[in-house]
């Protein structure tokens, strides 16, 4: 089990990423969840077998990369901290 922390910057609030994200997140068995930033920047945190993440995670960075312009990740090992993936409020 891995968890994946990525923080994306740039033009990511108002355009729908956070919905992309979800509607990519249907294709992987995965958990999670994405979620806007007061500092305007939008956070994913990705957990599941390392294959999963990695491909979600590579998905997105790929399909997404018209609206961030800055990444910061952080992986994290352990358990898994929940059951299904959503959009999460501030």
């Amino acid at each position: 089990m891995i968890r994946h922390q990525i923080t994306y910057s740039g033009n990511v609030q108002g355009v729908g990423f956070r919905w992309k994200v979800l509607q990519i997140s249907k294709s992987y068995s995965i958990s999670g969840y994405v979620q806007n930033l007061a500092n305007g920047k939008v956070q994913l945190l990705v957990e599941g077998e390392l294959n999963e993440v990695e491909a979600m995670c590579k998905k997105v960075r790929v399909e997404l990369r018209s609206y961030w312009v800055t990444t910061e990740q952080e992986n994290k090992p352990g358990v898994s901290h929940y059951k299904s993936f959503s959009i999460r409020e501030y």
